[in-house]
C-alpha cells in the first residue's frame, strides 16, 4: 500500500521538474529579448517559483522551499524594476536550478543531500544587488549519481497546480495579482504494459475488420448466385409443368405444381434471409471498421507522452558525467513538452545517451583549453525536441571542437578503409559517414565515456529500425550537431503502395520526395552509373526489382514511360524505377520476423484488404545502400511486354479425384482453374466471373452436364464460351446428344489422354 507521502512525492517529482524546466526556458527566452521587454516571461517565472515553493512545502522539503522563496523574492524585484536580470544573474540562476535538481534526486534516492547554504547565500546577494559568481554545484562526497528511474507514462500529463496565494509577510507587489485558480483536468496513471497490450488488441481488431470485408464480398456473391438460381428454377418449373400438361397428365402436373410452390416458398425464404444477413453483416463490418479505427486512434493518442517522461533526467546525467570527466558544461534541454509514441521515445533513449556521451568525450574541451581558445570555460551542450513535417526531430549539439576530419581520415587509413592517397580525395560527407561503422572510434583510450567505437553504429542501427535517419551537421559558429529524424509513432504509418514484379510494396511517405513518369530517353548513364534527368537535375537511378534481387536489372518501359519514385534521406535523393503506382493508405506496420540488423531494407509488413501481406521498405536505408554501393550495375530501358491475360478454365465434376487431377494438369500448363461440383454451382461461377472455357462431366447431381450445356448455349451472355464434355458415357447417342446441344468437343474418360485434352483446349484458347 503506497502511503500518502509517497504519492505526494511522486506527484512532486513530476511537478518540480516542470517548473524548473519552464524557468530555464523562460530565462533563455529573456536572454534574446530587447531591453525593456519580456514582462510576460517575468510574470510566468515569478508564478513558477511561487508554485514550486508551495509544492515543496506540501511535501515537507524545507531546503527547496527556502531556495524557491528566495528566487520568488528575486523575481519580484526584477519585474518591479528594482533589480536587473543580466547575463551573470541568469547564469547564477541556472546553477541554482541545478542545485534544486541535484537535491531532489539525492532525496528520492535516499543519498547524502547537497549543502544548500552557499546557494541561499548567493540568492541573498542577488536580492541585495551584489555581484555573485556561482560555481556549478558539487555533489556531496558520499553521493553517487543514481540512474534516472524509469517513469510510467501519464495520459495525459497533469497540468501544474495553481499557484497558492502568498503569505502576508512575503514580498509580493500588490499591483501584480496571482492568476485566478483554474480547475485542472482529471488524470489517471496507466501502466505501460497495459498500453502495449491495448495497442496489440486494437491492431488485431483492425486486422479482423479487414477480413470482414472479404466475408461481405462472399455473401454478396452468394446472394447473386442464389438470385441466378431462382431465375433458373422458375424457368425449369415452368417448362416441367408445361411438359406434363402437354402429355395430358394433369394430376401429376397439379401435384408437381404444389411441390414446386412449397419449394419456391422455401427458396424465397432462404433468399430473403440471406439478403437480410448480408445487409446486417455489411452494416456490422462497416461499424467494426469505424470503431476499430477510432479505438486505434484513441490508443495512439494515449500512448503519446511528452519527451519529459523519458528524457527529463538527462540534464542532470550530462552534468554529472561532465563533472566526473573534469569538464564544465551548461546543459540546455528544450521541447520536453513535445509528445511522441512512448515506444519511439524509449527507442531513442540509448541513441541520445550515446550522442551526449560522444559530445562530452570528443566535442567538449577541458576548461583550460576552452579559455585558451577564447571560449567560455563552461561548454554548451544542447538537447532539443521538435516536430517537423509530421516527424519527430531531435538535435544533440555542443560548442566544442567540432568534427575532427583529420583524425577520422587517419583512423580510416589505419583500418584499411581508404589508402593514404584515396583518403585525401574523399569528400567530407563520406568521411563523416565512416564514423557510423561498427568499431570505428578516434578515441585513443577507453574510458567510461568512449573508446570502444560502438556508440555511433548503435545510433545508426536504432534509427534504421525505426525508419529514421541520423545526420551530422556543422554547428555555427563552432561545434557539432547530430540531427535525428523519425516517425512520431511506430504503429500505423502512411504508406505509398507500389507494384514491382507482381508484388506490392509499401514505402512510408516520409521517405518519398516526389513521384514521376518520365520518358525513356530521360534515362541515361553518367560516369558508368545510371541516372535520370529530372529537369536540370541528374538523380541516381536504380531498379527496385534489381535492388530486391528479383532477377531484373533493366528498367521497364510502358508506352515509352518509366514510373519513378524519388526517395530521400536528408539532402540525398535516389530515383527508384517501379512497375506502377497503386495507392496511398494508412497501414499497420507489423514485425514479420525480418532481423533488424544494419542494412536491412525491410521494416515490416502490412496486411492488404485481400488478405495478402505487402513488405514495407525502409526508404532511408535504400538511399544509404545505394550510396555505399559503388557497383550498382548500369540499367537499360526495356519496353514492357503487353500483359497477356491468363485464360481461366472452369472444371465441373462431382468427383473430387477427377477435379483435382484436371486442376493439376491445367495449372501445370499455365491456366487458371475454377472448380464446381455440379452444373448448378457451375452456372453460378459462370455468372459471377469471367470464364474462358468450360470442362464438364455429364452425370452430376442437381444439374447434369447436358442441362449445364443447354443453359449455357441458351444464355446470350454465355453461349460464346467453349464447353468440352468429358464423360465416361461412351454410347453414340450420348455423344450425338451432347454435340446437338452445342458441345464444342466430347472426350471419353476411359480413353482419357492428357495430351488430347490439352490439344483440344488449345484449339479454342
Amino acid at each position: 500500500m503506497i502511503s500518502i507521502r509517497e504519492r505526494l512525492l511522486q506527484a512532486f517529482q513530476i511537478e518540480y521538474r516542470e517548473h524548473v524546466d519552464a524557468i530555464r526556458s523562460l530565462l533563455d527566452d529573456l536572454g534574446h529579448k530587447a531591453e525593456g521587454s519580456g514582462l510576460a516571461q517575468l510574470d510566468e517565472i515569478f508564478r513558477r517559483a511561487h508554485s514550486l515553493k508551495g509544492a515543496s512545502r506540501a511535501v515537507d522539503l524545507p531546503a527547496i522551499e527556502e531556495i524557491s522563496h528566495r528566487m520568488e523574492t528575486l523575481f519580484a524585484k526584477v519585474r518591479s524594476g528594482q533589480a536587473r536580470l543580466d547575463r551573470d544573474m541568469a547564469v547564477g540562476l541556472g546553477h541554482v536550478l541545478d542545485v534544486i535538481e541535484d537535491w531532489v534526486a539525492a532525496n528520492l534516492a535516499n543519498e547524502a543531500l547537497p549543502d544548500t547554504a552557499a546557494t541561499v547565500a548567493a540568492l541573498e546577494a542577488m536580492i541585495e544587488g551584489q555581484p555573485v559568481t556561482m560555481e556549478p554545484p558539487v555533489p556531496a562526497p558520499a553521493s553517487r549519481p543514481a540512474p534516472e528511474p524509469e517513469r510510467m507514462p501519464v495520459a495525459p500529463v497533469p497540468p501544474p497546480p495553481v499557484a497558492e496565494e502568498p503569505e502576508d509577510d512575503e514580498d509580493v507587489p500588490a499591483e501584480r495579482p496571482v492568476a485566478s485558480p483554474v480547475r485542472p483536468e482529471e488524470t489517471v496513471r496507466v501502466r505501460a504494459l497495459h498500453l502495449d497490450r491495448l495497442l496489440r488488441s486494437s491492431n488485431e481488431l483492425l486486422t479482423e475488420t479487414m477480413n470482414q470485408r472479404q466475408v461481405t464480398q462472399s455473401l454478396l456473391g452468394l446472394d447473386r448466385t442464389l438470385a441466378d438460381f431462382d431465375r433458373s428454377w422458375r424457368r425449369a418449373r415452368k417448362n416441367a409443368a408445361a411438359a406434363l400438361r402437354d402429355l395430358g397428365d394433369y394430376d401429376r402436373a397439379i401435384a408437381l405444381e404444389r411441390q414446386y410452390e412449397a419449394l419456391e416458398q422455401t427458396l424465397t425464404g432462404i433468399t430473403r434471409e440471406l439478403r437480410t444477413v448480408r445487409r446486417q453483416q455489411q452494416r456490422t463490418g462497416w461499424s467494426l471498421r469505424q470503431l476499430g479505427n477510432d479505438l486505434q486512434q484513441e490508443v495512439r493518442q494515449v500512448r503519446m507522452v511528452p519527451a519529459d517522461s523519458i528524457f527529463g533526467g538527462f540534464r542532470k546525467m550530462v552534468r554529472d558525467l561532465a563533472r566526473a570527466a573534469g569538464k564544465q558544461v551548461v546543459v540546455q534541454v528544450s521541447g520536453l513538452d513535445v509528445e511522441a509514441d512512448r515506444m519511439v521515445l524509449q527507442g531513442l533513449k540509448d541513441p541520445v545517451m550515446h550522442l551526449l556521451r560522444n559530445a562530452l568525450s570528443h566535442g567538449v574541451e577541458p576548461p583550460d583549453e576552452r579559455k585558451a581558445a577564447g571560449k567560455p570555460g563552461a561548454a554548451h551542450v544542447g538537447l532539443s525536441f521538435d516536430v517537423s513535417e509530421g516527424r519527430l526531430v531531435v538535435l544533440i549539439e555542443d560548442d566544442g571542437r567540432g568534427v575532427n576530419f583529420e583524425a577520422i581520415r587517419r583512423k580510416a587509413v589505419e583500418r584499411g578503409m581508404f589508402s593514404e592517397a584515396e583518403s585525401f580525395q574523399v569528400d567530407r560527407q563520406s568521411l563523416i559517414d565512416v564514423i557510423f561503422d561498427p568499431g570505428f572510434s578516434t578515441a585513443r583510450v577507453v574510458d567510461d565515456l568512449s573508446g570502444r567505437g560502438m556508440g555511433l553504429s548503435v545510433v545508426r542501427e536504432a534509427m534504421a529500425m525505426m525508419n529514421g535517419t541520423v545526420e551530422v551537421q556543422d554547428r555555427q559558429p563552432v561545434g557539432t550537431c547530430f540531427r535525428l529524424s523519425l516517425p512520431l509513432t511506430v504503429s500505423t504509418q502512411r504508406l505509398f503502395l507500389v507494384e514491382c514484379q507482381g508484388h506490392v510494396y509499401g514505402l512510408p511517405t516520409e521517405g518519398v520526395d516526389r513521384l514521376y513518369r518520365v520518358r525513356a530517353e530521360d534515362v541515361g548513364t553518367v560516369e558508368g552509373k545510371s541516372v535520370v534527368f529530372l529537369g536540370d537535375r541528374q538523380v541516381p537511378l536504380l531498379s527496385l526489382a534489381h535492388l530486391l534481387a528479383l532477377g531484373e536489372s533493366s528498367v521497364k518501359v510502358t508506352r515509352n514511360v518509366v514510373p519513378l519514385v524519388v526517395l530521400k534521406n536528408g539532402e540525398r535523393r535516389v530515383a527508384v524505377a517501379i512497375d506502377g503506382f497503386l495507392s496511398i493508405r494508412e497501414g499497420l506496420v507489423k514485425d514479420i520476423g525480418v532481423p533488424g540488423a544494419r542494412g536491412t531494407m525491410v521494416a515490416g509488413g502490412v496486411l492488404l484488404e485481400d488478405g495478402d501481406i505487402a513488405l514495407v521498405l525502409n526508404p532511408f536505408e535504400i538511399v544509404e545502400t545505394f550510396r555505399k554501393s559503388g557497383s550498382i550495375r548500369v540499367l537499360t530501358t526495356v519496353e514492357k511486354q503487353a500483359e497477356t491475360r491468363v485464360p481461366v478454365i472452369l472444371v465441373v465434376d462431382d468427383s473430387l479425384t477427377t477435379r483435382t487431377l484436371e486442376k493439376s494438369i491445367l495449372e501445370a500448363h499455365g491456366y487458371q482453374v475454377r472448380l464446381a461440383h455440379d452444373g448448378l454451382e457451375g452456372l453460378g461461377r459462370l455468372r459471377a466471373e469471367q470464364i474462358d472455357l468450360i470442362i464438364s462431366d455429364i452425370q452430376m447431381p442437381r444439374l447434369d452436364g447436358f442441362g449445364l450445356l443447354q443453359a449455357v448455349k441458351s444464355d446470350p451472355a454465355l453461349k460464346a464460351i467453349p464447353l468440352i464434355l468429358v464423360s465416361s458415357l461412351e454410347a453414340r447417342e450420348d455423344k450425338e446428344r451432347g454435340l446437338e446441344l452445342g458441345a464444342d468437343a466430347y472426350v471419353v474418360k476411359r480413353k482419357f489422354d492428357q495430351k488430347e485434352l490439352l490439344e483440344t483446349i488449345g484449339q479454342f484458347l
